[in-house]
């Protein structure tokens, strides 16, 4: 169902999608700073420090699902497999996490927080809390209608592309007089 609508408000639609895209990038620098103003220990200050956002997810992952493989991360929180794999490994040479075999299956590998890995793991769910307590804020002043739309919205926007047209064949541009191949004088 396509529905036509003001060129100008498309715009401040679109405007509104930079400006969270924005939000969200600083909000990941807001949660490293945050963390590390958190920490008094040295050790673990330089630890985070050194940690990427991904991470920082990645190890925030392992303590949600307690003993963890790969492929459970990777489905888990939508992280390629070969990007938890470099990860676990940086993890794991950082000691905050390590790798663990089942006895009777030593194929499989496994992840585990380690003390400092549990001690950053505790404190990323501390300011996940404080985003939830925020988030909740700012939605009291919506009604449940409101909210649902919101919740369908998001999810709709989070699966669709806006490179790809609903039941419309891609079109291909028109060519460019700058682009159109220019007969050759091959002489």
């Amino acid at each position: 169902m396509s529905q036509p609508h003001d060129e100008r408000l498309l715009q401040e639609v679109f405007e509104a999608f930079g400006q969270f895209a924005k939000k969200i990038h600083q909000e990941d620098d807001e949660e490293k700073a945050w963390l590390l103003a958190q920490v008094t220990d040295p050790q673990v200050h330089a630890l985070l420090s050194e940690m990427t956002f991904m991470m920082v997810h990645v190890l925030d992952g392992i303590g949600k699902l307690g003993r963890a493989n790969g492929s459970a991360l990777s489905s888990r929180f939508e992280i390629p497999k070969g990007t938890v794999s470099k990860l676990t490994k940086r993890l794991q040479a950082l000691g905050l996490i390590k790798f663990v075999t089942i006895p009777d299956n030593k194929k499989e590998l496994y992840f585990e927080l380690t003390a400092k890995g549990d001690l950053i793991y505790k404190l990323h769910e501390q300011f996940d809390e404080r985003v939830q307590a925020g988030a909740a804020r700012l939605l009291a002043k919506y009604t449940e209608e409101q909210l649902m739309f919101i919740r369908d919205f998001m999810n709709h926007v989070t699966s669709h592309s806006f490179l790809q047209h609903d039941k419309e064949p891609v079109q291909q541009p028109a060519a460019s007089p700058i682009l159109e191949e220019q007969p050759r004088n091959d002489t």
